[in-house]
């Protein structure tokens, strides 16, 4: 069987990348099978398409191109297709709608088999993109050189978002076989899918160092300590609230420190700083939180192994997740989490069980729930145990290939 897949990311063999690490979780998986030949195409700022394989999967980097008034530049269409009429795939996998990968094969340039995976939603992004800021809030997030570079106001970007949902419907209408990880993707794409479209149920993998770790034990200790983990510099991944949380928890424990994970241009002078980022900082200093928190940067798997084995608690406060990878890890690794009512999460975990939940907007009920993990030590080892008993059986590797495998075989029986 050889599968073909277009994806956002490039394979490598260095396990420990930040990004897309499902992507490596599986391919290396898929890879032991003997009657599985797999191949990828990604992008990336090259001047012209790169042969760089991984072990034995071949893979092409791209260049990366915008879409130039709603079309796929020629150069870009033609590349990719010689490469998959080279590869003569039996299948092509294409890993999300956040890129024009799929519009080559709703438009009709790709004549293979197409399996369509849902990862992230720009259109259910766009609609929780502000996170329940205040009209007040969103006006401090626009900075003086959002006037001259308009495209990155707030505004504009939430409506960035909302235009590419445009093309994701687009998508999602053309394809026969779409591949999604939980029911709330599931009833988010109904209304755009075509009603003779076969939708399946697949699995996540994990990375094996998540799944292997020593179970979490953070019950002790001097230092409170809490961890949020962002993969974006957006509103919608709710840092602010993790932040307003925070000042209530310092009320009753002063010396308690939240490490934020994710690219948050620390490294950055302050005015070129995106408008979110800033109004995060004047926040901190407003709630007198600057002793309280920490911008760790993006962690490598090794990095984010570590801060989780040295959390008392995790704040998962996204708005909008269609899966939410790194609650399934901490998970697997047992850090009890405290967890937004947002999108796919309340599939992961049930309240009161496998993690303690709030809704999205609210920072008070966020507060209150750390504080019964920290205080109550009991209900913290109950969490954290059933939380990695569900992540074990879950996210189990050779369950998730089995279910990758029979995906692409129904898909392809069906042909």
């Amino acid at each position: 069987m050889k599968i073909l897949w277009l994806s956002n990311r490039a394979l490598t063999q260095d396990l420990t990348s930040s990004t897309g690490s499902w992507l490596q979780a599986m391919s290396a998986a898929l890879s032991q099978y003997p009657d599985v030949r797999l191949y990828n195409i990604t992008f990336g700022k090259k001047k012209d398409v790169e042969r760089c394989d991984c072990g034995d999967i071949q893979q092409w980097i791209v260049p990366k191109k915008n879409l130039v008034k709603g079309e796929i530049p020629q150069d870009v269409i033609t590349s990719i297709c010689d490469i998959i009429n080279q590869v003569n795939p039996d299948l092509v996998h294409i890993w999300g709608v956040e890129h024009y990968w799929a519009l080559l094969s709703a438009r009709g340039y790709i004549k293979y088999p197409v399996l369509l995976e849902i990862q992230g939603l720009n259109y259910t992004c766009a609609e929780a993109y502000y996170g329940g800021l205040t009209a007040e809030e969103i006006k401090q997030c626009i900075r003086l050189r959002d006037y001259i570079l308009p495209r990155r106001r707030i505004e504009n970007i939430q409506r960035s978002h909302e235009k590419w949902g445009v093309y994701e419907k687009e998508m999602l209408a053309a394809h026969k076989y779409i591949s999604t990880q939980s029911e709330w993707v599931r009833a988010e794409i109904a209304p755009y899918c075509n009603a003779n479209a076969h939708i399946f149920h697949t699995k996540m993998a994990v990375r094996a160092a998540f799944m292997n770790a020593s179970p979490w034990n953070t019950l002790t200790g001097d230092k409170i300590q809490l961890l949020s983990v962002s993969s974006g510099v957006f509103p919608y991944k709710g840092v602010h609230i993790a932040i307003k949380a925070l000042a209530i928890l310092k009320q009753y424990y002063p010396n308690i420190l939240l490490k934020i994970a994710g690219n948050y241009q620390q490294n950055r002078r302050a005015v070129k700083k995106h408008g979110y980022v800033r109004f995060l900082e004047r926040t901190i200093q407003n709630l007198g939180l600057e002793e309280n928190i920490v911008f760790v940067g993006s962690l490598n798997t090794d990095e984010l192994l570590a801060e989780m084995k040295r959390t008392n608690v995790m704040i998962h406060s996204s708005f909008v997740e269609s899966y939410s990878l790194v609650l399934a890890e901490a998970m697997a690794v047992g850090v009890p989490g405290v967890i937004s009512y947002a999108g796919a999460m309340s599939e992961l975990a049930q309240d009161g069980v496998s993690g303690l939940f709030y809704s999205s907007a609210d920072y008070r009920k966020c507060a209150y729930q750390v504080r019964r993990l920290i205080e109550d030590k009991e209900l913290s080892r109950s969490i954290s145990s059933a939380a990695r008993c569900t992540a074990m059986e879950r996210n189990n590797i050779q369950s998730v290939v089995a279910k990758q495998l029979s995906i692409y075989n129904d898909v392809l029986s069906r042909e």
